[in-house]
């Protein structure tokens, strides 16, 4: 009995022995397969079959603009593109100061004009600021960009940036003697010194004819209706296409595709005169660019287009001035002289105290304030164009014009030229004065004889002296009459 459990037990082992080795037989290669064999490592799963969108290249071309003007309104900076492309969007950024921009728009080569909603209007921007367009969507290729711009505190400094899908936008600044012969304020005229041949002359366009503008009363806006043409939100140019309800009207904006349906609330209409101006005014927008107006919204806003400025421009009609025939005793036409030393022409005056000017030997057209011209006089202070005079006690003249600041210009005997001097400064030739004529007989300071050869209104005379070459110049009361 014990050897048959003995027995049992041995066969039991020989059996599990059995089943082990051959579990591990069968996971054991083949012998004949070994090349075959794949090494299964832990990754992430492999999807197949699925569609795989090719990279887009985006290229990136970029513009530094520096030292901009802190004029109140802002300054049009003009960047044209060397090369006309599709744009995909711009980016804006604040290098140094602070800075708002106004506006801001694309042109195309068809001639299109694309407001850039997000650059519109913006919040002051801080340096490091980046400011970027929502996707541009055009199909049409871009030709140039333009900001609107106002710097805060000091001169700021930004990068502009373009991004394409087709190569890299190269971007120049327009230069700004390019506009600034009819439109932007120019740098004061050269010293007298230097001559009119000694400048760079700059193409100089026709002015916007001036034109009386009578401060007009204002006209009803047109009302909500189809065909109205509106301002939306301050920025976006349009046509109501259909009116929805009370609240809400259907509209097209100028550069945008489709219809938008807005609150009716946010939008301007079109209207024809607004505080003294209207429709076709000549007008001078931030004291330095002369234009027309377009179209008047009864919020305020005004479409106008700028001499020498491509497009049209949308701004506040406080930074407007009329232009007008006459303006405190200046009218345009009239020949002038400006700050004391150039001699002028006026093309144009406005009604915040600017006249635009031509400078006689200087091309362009200048934007200066009234209160630095004077009129041309026959007679001022007692002295007429053409008299003989006696400047500062000194110098013998002639005046060859008289101004109505005080001052003349005059000829001074022995000297070439012209000269400006003060009308108090001066004084005419008379018979007597205090008992002494021309041609008596005098001593002067009691030791000197001779005669006299002139006597002036203000007190002195001109003597000849025995013994002594010339004439001098001397008190009238320091003469003794001897005959």
């Amino acid at each position: 009995m014990k050897r048959f459990r003995i027995a049992s037990v041995m066969a039991l082992l020989s059996l599990t022995h059995n089943i082990v080795q051959a579990e591990v037989i069968t996971d054991l290669p083949d012998p004949g397969s070994w090349d075959d064999i794949t090494t299964n490592v832990s990754t992430a799963p492999t999807t197949t079959n699925q569609d795989v969108t090719p990279v887009q290249t985006e290229y990136s071309g970029s513009l530094q603009i520096t030292s901009m003007s802190r004029k109140s309104g802002g300054t049009l900076y003009q960047m044209t593109l060397q090369k006309a492309l599709i744009l995909n969007r711009l980016e804006i950024k604040v290098e140094n100061q602070r800075l708002k921009i106004h506006s801001a728009r694309v042109l195309t080569e068809g001639g299109r004009s694309i407001t850039v909603r997000e650059f519109a209007d913006s919040r002051i921007l801080n340096t490091g600021d980046v400011l970027t367009s929502e996707n541009l969507n055009l199909s049409e290729k871009i030709t140039s960009v333009e900001l609107m711009a106002e710097s805060y505190g000091g001169s700021a400094n930004i990068s502009v940036r373009a991004l394409s899908n087709y190569e890299v936008p190269k971007m120049t600044l327009k230069p700004a003697q390019n506009a600034e012969s009819t439109t932007r304020p120019s740098n004061p005229p050269p010293p007298p010194g230097s001559t009119a041949k000694d400048q760079p002359s700059a193409p100089v366009k026709p002015a916007t004819p001036a034109a009386q503008t009578p401060n007009a009363q204002d006209t009803r806006p047109a009302p909500i209706m189809r065909g109205t043409v509106i301002l939306y939100s301050g920025s976006y140019v349009g046509e109501i296409v259909d009116v929805l309800n009370s609240n809400m009207v259907r509209v097209r904006l100028e550069g945008y595709s489709g219809t938008h349906d807005l609150d009716r609330r946010l939008i301007a209409t079109k209207t024809n005169c607004l505080d003294g101006f209207c429709s076709g005014y000549n007008i001078l927008y931030s004291g330095s660019y002369s234009g027309m107006i377009r179209t008047i919204f009864s919020n305020r806003k005004a479409q106008v287009v700028l001499d020498g400025y491509s497009g049209l421009h949308l701004v506040d009609l406080s930074q407007l001035s009329r232009s007008m025939n006459c303006l405190n005793n200046f009218c345009v036409g009239e020949h002038v002289r400006y700050s004391n030393t150039y001699e002028a022409h006026i093309k144009a005056i406005y009604s915040s105290g600017v006249a635009r000017v031509v400078l006689e030997g200087y091309s362009g057209v200048h934007a200066v304030q009234i209160s630095q011209l004077s009129k041309m006089l026959n007679c001022s202070g007692g002295f007429c164009v053409g008299e003989n005079v006696m400047y500062s006690n000194t110098y013998k003249g002639r005046v060859i014009k008289i101004y109505s600041n005080g001052q003349a210009l005059v000829t001074l005997d022995g000297y070439s030229g012209y000269h400006t001097v003060a009308i108090s400064q001066l004084s005419r030739p008379i018979t007597c004065a205090q008992g002494i004529c021309v041609g008596n007989r005098i001593v002067y300071a009691r030791n000197y004889s001779g005669h006299v050869v002139a006597v002036y209104s203000n007190g002195t005379a001109q003597v000849s002296l025995s013994g002594y070459s010339g004439t001098h110049n001397v008190n009238l009361r320091d003469l003794v009459k001897t005959r």
